[in-house]
């Protein structure tokens, strides 16, 4: 029996004690929970749905529960007060109404006595019929209709309301299993089993290749550990915390120590003064606190995964607050001095400023298209690195840190990767890498496009980078109108890495955009259009006909949450075939047609004035600009030259087939 009470203590009298009910309905009542919530005092009343019927309080029938209950009044010594109408209305005629909803009370006539009029409001209270199933839903209905007619963009509920119904709720999880095929019971098998996971995949698969390389590094990192520090950093200034408390999150989860954002952005200057001194001190000693380092780890489920088994779960780890507002202020002095003296190599774009996914994609994209005027061909090759950040060498780390100044973190430990110098390209994105080269015939493609992946291969070996072959995809870049029948040509020879087969794929997911051999973006398209129609229908309760949403609402909602999945980097396939692409219009068209509720012969240029929305085209045109203009004065010289071409003239074969 579900119960939650309050006690009533006033001046004068004695106290009472009420109580609302709900047995869970399967469930017999029970003798000992009446017993129990009828001695938490000398005055009390039981409210609630008891799930008894009995004629003798206005049921049709009578139940188990009901009898029993009508037996245990005179035993336990209280009175049931039953409400003077039916508490009860079905949905059908045909059904009769019922009084579900009624009172127990111990000692009524002393509650009458002693609280006077207040006696004679609780039985009014317990007099009035409850609302029917039908009412209730319309009042539902009305407050939902009012929230959304007044609702504002900058209203909590606004976005609560969009994500709730973006995603697909809390799922529980399964009991897990281990490696072996038991299954985790309690808590504690639990925490032990996503423990040994993390273990195994923190853990490297292959044993080292070069032993004497990983002594003389470790070695020398050792050494290193040893010189006096130098005490070039700039020092924390109050000013500088207090913008970085300003601007943190309050809804983030606080780490071990409980201490979470939301208490922090409440700390008085006195305390934020010592922890500005406090941070102070850990940059001169060059000391990063233990007790910062610990997390709470919690597994976040990967879409798609079967939920019973440990891989499937992502491990996230909750740090402190205050350790994260310390490594804000380490990232800013160390990008400060990585970027302002460019110690990056410009084929490294991630985790960089004025520096996206797009804009490599854009460089890929370009470089073959470049081919594609001379009816070159472009072999890229994609691979994937396995747990680059829960397998780094941490001794090779901080080898490649010191040699750039202090900088634990990828962009640094990539640093001094192999660049090839016989016009292979490579791409970098954190750890996404990407080697293409172009040529007219294959023999120059094969020539030198093997010697540069044998180098990737052997620095990755050497500084223990562990790359899944099988995962890894190579693609044939060729010029076709139509969509080519062969993966690869025939004959094509095949590229290995480290004696392992890079299989050959027809199109690639790359950054996230789905890359295919001829460059026609048709499976991208394809793919985004699907997770358009996704959103529209799962936000369709507040984008459809019925919603009552403003129609500026829903504009912000349609450009938030749907527009973008279409058009991210637009810019590199806004080229793509207008059939293609007006296959997107149609998605906004019907999010237009149904925000407006409008008929089907308005016309869809009328939707769009009305809603304040330009074609997709035209906002794919006016992105590509807006792109282009940043790109063009761009400070990397590789995203300068991949933009820096002329268009081919008017009797080329692209201009003929519209691919310009």
């Amino acid at each position: 029996m579900e119960a939650t009470g309050c006690r009533l203590a006033m001046t004068g009298h004695s106290t009472m004690v009420i109580v609302s009910v709900y047995p869970t309905s399967p469930k017999p009542l029970l003798r000992s929970d009446l017993r129990a919530l009828l001695a938490l005092g000398d005055a009390v009343i039981l409210f609630g749905d008891f799930n008894c019927k009995n004629p003798r309080w206005g049921c049709a029938v009578m139940d188990e529960n009901g009898e029993k209950l009508d037996r245990l009044q005179d035993r336990l010594e209280f009175e049931i007060v039953v409400p003077s109408t039916a508490t009860y209305f079905p949905h059908k005629d045909t059904y009769r109404t019922s009084t579900l909803d009624i009172a127990l009370m111990r000692q009524w006539s002393k509650i009458q006595r002693r609280f006077g009029i207040l006696g004679d409001i609780l039985k009014l209270i317990s007099a009035l019929p409850t609302r029917s199933e039908s009412s209730s839903q319309e009042f539902l209905n009305k407050s939902w209709s009012d929230l959304t007619e007044e609702i504002r963009p900058s209203h909590k509920a606004f976005w609560k309301i969009t994500k709730a119904l973006k995603t697909k709720g809390y799922t529980p999880i399964p009991q897990l299993k281990r490696p072996d095929g038991t299954t985790a019971l309690d808590d504690a098998e639990v925490a032990e089993c996503i423990a040994d996971s993390i273990e195994t995949r923190c853990s490297h698969v292959s044993p080292p290749h070069d032993l004497a390389h990983i002594n003389s590094i470790e070695e020398e990192v050792l050494q290193k550990t040893f010189l006096e520090p130098k005490d070039d950093l700039t020092p924390v200034s109050l000013s500088e915390v207090q913008l970085l408390v300003k601007s943190l999150k309050t809804r983030k989860a606080p780490g071990l120590d409980g201490v979470s954002n939301k208490a922090i952005k409440c700390f008085s200057q006195p305390l934020l003064s010592l922890l500005v001194a406090i941070f102070n001190a850990c940059l001169q000693n060059y000391y990063f606190p233990s007790v910062w380092k610990e997390a709470e780890v919690i597994g976040i489920h990967k879409p798609g995964k079967p939920r019973d088994l440990l891989a499937s779960y992502r491990p996230i780890s909750l740090l402190s607050g205050l350790a994260k507002l310390f490594e804000t202020v380490l990232k800013t002095r160390l990008s400060n001095h990585l970027f302002g003296k460019g110690l990056i190599i410009d084929e490294q774009f991630g985790f960089r400023p004025a520096h996206s996914c797009p804009q490599q994609i854009l460089r890929l994209v370009e470089y073959v298209t470049e081919g594609f005027k001379t009816k070159q061909k472009t072999v890229a090759v994609f691979f994937d690195v396995a747990k680059t950040f829960d397998r780094v060498w941490n001794a090779g780390l901080s080898r490649s840190s010191a040699r750039l100044r202090p900088s634990p973190s990828c962009t640094a430990y990539t640093n001094d990767i192999p660049r090839p110098t016989s016009g292979v390209q490579l791409a970098l994105f954190a750890d996404d890498t990407a080697l293409f080269f172009r040529s007219r015939t294959r023999r120059s493609i094969f020539r030198h496009l093997p010697k540069a992946i044998d180098e990737l291969g052997q620095w990755f070996r050497k500084w223990r980078i562990e790359v899944n072959p099988d995962k890894s995809a190579a693609i044939q870049f060729k010029y076709s109108k139509n969509k080519s029948r062969l993966v690869v040509d025939r004959n094509t020879p095949n590229l290995k890495m480290l004696n392992s087969r890079i299989p050959w794929q027809r199109s690639y997911k790359y950054l996230g955009v789905t890359l295919d051999k001829n460059l026609h973006f048709r499976e991208h398209i394809a793919r985004v259009r699907k997770n358009a129609l996704f959103y529209t229908a799962r936000l369709g309760a507040i984008l459809g006909r019925k919603s009552k949403l403003p129609r500026r609402n829903k504009r912000t909602l349609y450009k938030m949450c749907i527009r973008t999945v279409m058009t991210y980097a637009s810019p590199v396939f806004a080229h793509a075939d207008p059939k293609v692409l007006y296959r997107l219009q149609v998605v906004q068209n019907k999010s237009c047609r149904a925000a407006t509720d409008a008929h089907w012969c308005v016309r869809n240029s009328i939707l769009h004035r009305d809603m304040e929305l330009p074609t997709l085209t035209k906002y794919m045109k006016d992105a590509s600009k807006r792109f282009f203009d940043i790109v063009g004065p761009h400070p990397n010289a590789l995203l300068r030259a991949a933009v820096d071409y002329q268009p081919p003239p008017p009797t080329h074969f692209l201009r003929r087939h519209g691919t310009y």
